[in-house]
């Protein structure tokens, strides 16, 4: 049986109050303040509920799994699973959804084949959704996130419907041309809507002092002769020939700015194939200054990359950092080092509270 934490019975009430007379709620509780136990304790306090629906993602499955399996404080039936699994399901089983890290969902624009997915099961439920990082990106990314349910506060029939009341249109200059760009809003407008259907939690409520928190430590490395050569022909040229046999096109923007992080590591992806090139110098760095060792904990974006890490450590732990940025606990961690990363500002701040854990980590320093 898991006892709840005080933070945790307080917030679960707030939670259901607005639950209750609205039928959404949004848990904006930052990363590792114990939002999963709020939000079953938030659905357990309904006497009409039977069953609970959670999505979450692949990874927090069994995060989620931790807090519901033998608790004999829950009255509640609650199946677990992931976003990709929601077409198969049938909304007449369900009383009840939870979406966790729900920041996934926040489209801007037309939304996604998931999003309509989900929509559809869940409409006509009570929601209540969960993310450390609800709205980092831009505010109007909530639009997407709460329109899933028929007790959503916007009304629109679509996002650009939205746009024309809270947005703020601009122009960037693109291949020539101006195109309108959608994340700016009126924030004093949007926020007092979004608010009355959200709780936040943070990570003093949890228990979590400031010397238990995630702490950045940046190491710089310095490439060799031939990878910067390579680096700046690719950058300068779109195109180079590597290892005298395979030729690397980058003929877009994301497949130049991708191919130099690859480069970076010592790998590069064409077609299929993954190149290991050669240049170790990222992997020797780790080497030296921690080791193969167990309690070392290391994540990257690219699969070449993992590819690369397996093939010259036996012992550390390796991680992608965007699968993994989410629901996982990796508080076990002695060393905990970040090899590369994506775009998303959202999983940026996710991927670093890791480690944190209040009943104690091994590690607050995010390498």
């Amino acid at each position: 049986m898991i006892v709840p934490l005080p933070n945790q019975i307080k917030f679960s009430e707030l939670c259901w109050n607005i639950l209750k007379e609205q039928g959404y709620v949004y848990l904006a509780g930052k990363p590792r303040s114990g939002k999963t136990y709020t939000a079953i304790l938030t659905a357990e306090k309904s006497d009409k509920i039977d069953s609970v629906l959670v999505l979450t993602k692949k990874a927090a499955i069994g995060g989620w799994e931790k807090f519901i399996d033998g608790n004999e404080l829950l009255k509640h039936k609650y199946t677990v699973t992931n976003y990709e699994q929601a077409h198969k399901l049938n909304p007449a089983h369900y009383d009840l959804v939870i979406i966790d890290e729900s920041h996934n969902l926040g489209n801007i624009g037309k939304p996604s084949q998931r999003i309509k997915t989900i929509k559809k099961l869940c409409w006509n439920m009570p929601h209540i959704h969960l993310s450390g990082t609800a709205i980092v990106e831009s505010p109007n990314s909530i639009y997407s996130q709460m329109t899933m349910s028929e007790y959503s506060p916007f009304k629109h029939k679509n996002f650009y419907e939205f746009f024309n009341q809270f947005g703020i249109p601009y122009y960037i200059k693109a291949m020539g041309r101006d195109i309108m760009q959608y994340d700016r809003c009126k924030i004093d407008a949007l926020m007092p809507l979004i608010n009355q259907f959200t709780v936040y939690m943070t990570q003093e409520d949890a228990g979590i002092t400031h010397e238990l928190q995630a702490i950045d430590e940046l190491h710089y490395i310095t490439l060799n002769d031939d990878v910067r050569k390579l680096y700046n022909v690719l950058q300068e040229d779109f195109i180079t020939i590597i290892n005298d046999v395979h030729e690397l096109v980058c003929d877009s923007t994301m497949k130049l700015r991708t191919s130099l992080h690859q480069i970076e590591s010592g790998v590069c992806k064409i077609g299929e194939e993954y190149i290991l090139l050669g240049n170790t110098e990222k992997i020797d760095y780790i080497k030296d200054k921690w080791g193969d060792v167990k309690g070392v904990g290391v994540m990257c974006h690219f699969i070449g990359e993992q590819i690369l890490l397996k093939k010259h450590f036996k012992n550390i732990e390796v991680y992608s950092s965007s699968a993994h940025a989410e629901g996982v606990d990796l508080s076990h961690l002695d060393h905990f080092i970040i090899l590369s990363g994506d775009y998303s500002g959202s999983k940026f701040i996710q991927r670093r509270e890791r480690i944190i854990n209040t009943n104690g980590s091994n590690t607050t320093t995010v390498h």
